[in-house]
């Protein structure tokens, strides 16, 4: 196939605009750029859509499948091997009261109660404890809290500050230390 000459498609080009003024162009530049998205665009977001649908369709078949297997043991018996010691309750406290210092936070009268689980599998000691400090420092804290005790749960957070935007923030955290049941409770 012979390609055509430059000058003469130039000519063409300049005798066309002359006959049809400025339209011809603009109509030559929205074609030319419609066959650039035909070509190039739409196939890249077919491929991108198919791959989408593939991956949700594995994380489908993921979701439906049975967590772990079956001969493992039972979660419960999972959840009692992290279970912290009930006797070393008060090491565990001056852990927590160490990552709030750590953060710089002021703790003020903490307030503590524990439940025992009804088929003496496991014992809970909630604890409340308010906190002063900006709003990074209790964040680092409830971070470390998470990292530092295995066997603990942050259940809520409430924030209050007295002037919107300014001074510390007053936190109440809701903990619970999961823990062995204790001598008095038969496994």
């Amino acid at each position: 196939m012979k390609l055509p000459d430059v000058g003469q498609l130039r000519l063409d080009l300049e005798i066309a605009f002359w006959r049809h003024g400025w339209r011809l162009p603009v109509a030559l530049l929205a074609l030319g750029l419609c066959l650039v998205v035909w070509l190039f665009w739409v196939p890249m977001q077919v491929a991108s859509a198919s791959r989408a649908s593939e991956q949700l369709k594995r994380a489908q078949l993921e979701a439906r499948r049975p967590v772990g297997n079956t001969a493992q043991e039972p979660p419960l018996q999972a959840f009692q091997h992290q279970l912290l010691p009930q006797a070393e309750t008060t090491l565990q406290l001056r852990q927590i009261f160490q990552l709030a210092a750590n953060a710089r936070l002021t703790v003020a009268q903490v307030d503590m109660r524990r439940q025992i689980d009804a088929a003496g599998a496991y014992s809970q000691l909630q604890i409340v404890l308010p906190v002063r400090g900006d709003y990074l420092s209790i964040k680092r804290f409830c971070s470390d809290l998470l990292q530092g005790l295995q066997a603990l749960s942050i259940d809520q957070i409430v924030l209050k500050r007295e002037q919107p935007g300014q001074g510390p923030v007053d936190a109440q955290i809701s903990l619970s230390v999961w823990q062995e049941p204790g001598e008095g409770s038969a496994r």
